[in-house]
């Protein structure tokens, strides 16, 4: 199965990726790829935790440059179409807006059955209401070629999202015309809500997998 995420900046994109490719993993007990195609002047970037997510039966791929890690050009390796042919999960990283749905646009049609999530967080500027997010999953469907299957709830303020946030931004998602597939909480706070989680999947972690030094409280 093809998974493609997509998502406004600072939506929590790569934490939920990362997060969905140890979820599969687990599941199916078999590896999984996380393609990064978020090659557009990234600031989080998956493949930064290649080396970390190797062991753990995750291979990260990314620009066609064997060193790849920081490079913020254009140049992108189409070699995990492979993998997709052969029946692998593969989870594409996307870019959010257009200049992620155009890098899809050349491959799309080698993708086959597929899930095209986007990642919604009601508290960044350019998803918090409800017409934002329609706006923003509106352009997403008119740009690619593929439409949206479902949504994903990151509602959260870093190291000071509470349980009520996570509840607020699923309000407003529930309004979308699309269905809610996950919500990415964190462990305690799940613990608190558990039963008003409204999405067909949740994905709980202990901590952040995506540069854990930015969400420490600070003191």
């Amino acid at each position: 199965m093809t998974y493609i995420v997509t998502g406004h900046y600072g939506s929590g994109k790569t934490e939920f990726v990362i997060n969905l490719a140890l979820d599969l993993v687990q599941k199916n007990k078999k590896p999984a790829t996380i393609v990064d195609l978020d090659i557009v002047n990234p600031f989080f970037r998956s493949r930064e935790n290649a080396q970390r997510l190797k062991p753990l039966g995750i291979d990260v791929m990314g620009a066609a440059f064997e060193n790849h890690v920081a490079q913020d050009v254009p140049a992108l390796s189409f070699a995990f179409l492979s993998k997709i042919r052969d029946g692998q999960d593969v989870i594409l990283d996307l870019a959010g807006g257009e200049s992620g749905l155009r890098l899809l646009a050349n491959c799309y049609e080698s993708i086959g059955a597929y899930e095209f999530f986007c990642v919604l967080n009601l508290f960044r500027p350019e998803t918090n209401t409800v017409e934002k997010m329609a706006d923003f999953c509106q352009g997403t469907n008119t740009a690619s070629k593929l439409p949206l299957t479902g949504l994903v709830n990151n509602g959260n303020l870093l190291s000071e999202t509470e349980p009520a946030h996570v509840l607020e931004s699923q309000r407003a998602i529930l309004q979308l015309d699309l269905p809610l597939k996950y919500t990415l909480v964190q462990k305690d706070i799940y613990k608190k809500i558990a039963g008003q989680v409204k999405s067909r999947n949740v994905l709980v972690f202990d901590r952040p997998q995506n540069r854990k030094e930015w969400l420490t409280p600070h003191k």
